[in-house]
């Protein structure tokens, strides 16, 4: 037999392919048959999922912009305490999630973490919101909690919220304790100024002489005036600082609406399983028709070769 000829015993045309799946159809069928099984298997073993789902503000902080002159005060802004991506990044530390862990109580996460030398444990999940990259203002981000009902996935959202907000107060107390100091210098300012604007108002009303050519008299109206515009700037500063202060320039990180909860399950996907299960169990019994086949011309070969 020349090289040629055995090259064409070795081709397989897929007139014959078809037919061998047709001899092997048995196994193509049982391939497919033990993959649902699995499949349903899978279902039943695996543990539920449960997910809550809430949009969270990254805190912030109000800012009074600069005073240019009397009498004109900045607007109030507000500005992010951290970068959305930083935070993020944050939260998914096994620090924070220890706390979060910890918070909830779930001893299971708790031993896990400690067991690992700080993995994170995958109960969290955290992504920046789309469309807000790049914002310095309320960014948002999206944060995902899977636990093994609804009420504990909403704890855990809940927790992790309420653990951000405690970490963000304390970047955010520098900034507020200095606001609130010059909060009370303008109101100590705006109550010396009214006092001072009382007494020259009853010193210009008890004036005998209603003549502006007088030198006196003339300095009281011009004192007068700028204790006015200066009372007007402190009530303007005093109003700013506390507009800074206030929601929503100043805020801790919050769910912007209340935390969403799932009622049926993420995981298993049940339809997602089966379809898998039954491809991949078809596939395999297909692999398994060629893999005989394969192995019976590779013996046939061998006991029809001469030694």
């Amino acid at each position: 037999m020349n090289e040629n000829e055995m090259v064409q015993d070795d081709e397989i045309s897929l007139f014959d392919l078809w037919n061998k799946l047709r001899e092997g159809w048995l196994a193509v069928v049982g391939g497919a048959v033990l993959g649902i099984a699995g499949a349903v298997l899978a279902i039943f073993l695996i543990p539920p999922k449960y997910e809550a789902v809430a949009v969270v503000q990254v805190g912030q902080v109000g800012q009074v912009g600069q005073v240019a002159q009397i009498g004109l005060v900045g607007q109030v802004s507000s500005v992010a305490l951290e970068p959305t991506q930083q935070v993020v990044e944050r939260m998914k530390t096994p620090t924070f999630q220890m706390a979060v862990a910890q918070g909830v109580g779930n001893q299971d996460w708790i031993d896990a973490l400690s067991r690992s030398g700080g993995s994170a444990v995958d109960f969290l999940t955290l992504q920046v919101a789309k469309g807000t990259m790049g914002q310095t203002a309320a960014p948002l981000m999206e944060l995902k909690a899977k636990a093994g009902s609804p009420a504990e996935a909403k704890k855990i959202a809940e927790v992790a919220i309420q653990e951000l907000s405690n970490r963000q107060g304390e970047i955010a107390r520098p900034a507020i304790e200095r606001m609130q100091g010059d909060l009370a210098i303008a109101k100590e300012k705006r109550q010396s100024a009214q006092a001072d604007l009382e007494s020259l108002g009853k010193l210009v009303s008890s004036a005998g002489v209603k003549d502006d050519r007088f030198t006196q008299l003339s300095l009281m109206n011009t004192l007068r005036l700028q204790k006015e515009s200066e009372l007007f700037f402190q009530r303007q500063m005093v109003a700013a600082l506390e507009a800074a202060l206030s929601p929503p320039a100043t805020q801790a990180a919050r769910a912007i609406e209340t935390v969403f909860v799932s009622e049926k399950p993420v995981s298993p996907k049940r339809g997602l399983l089966l379809p898998l299960g039954a491809i991949g169990g078809l596939l395999a019994g297909v692999l398994w028709v060629f893999i005989v086949d394969a192995w019976r011309r590779a013996r046939d070969n061998r006991t029809a070769r001469p030694y």
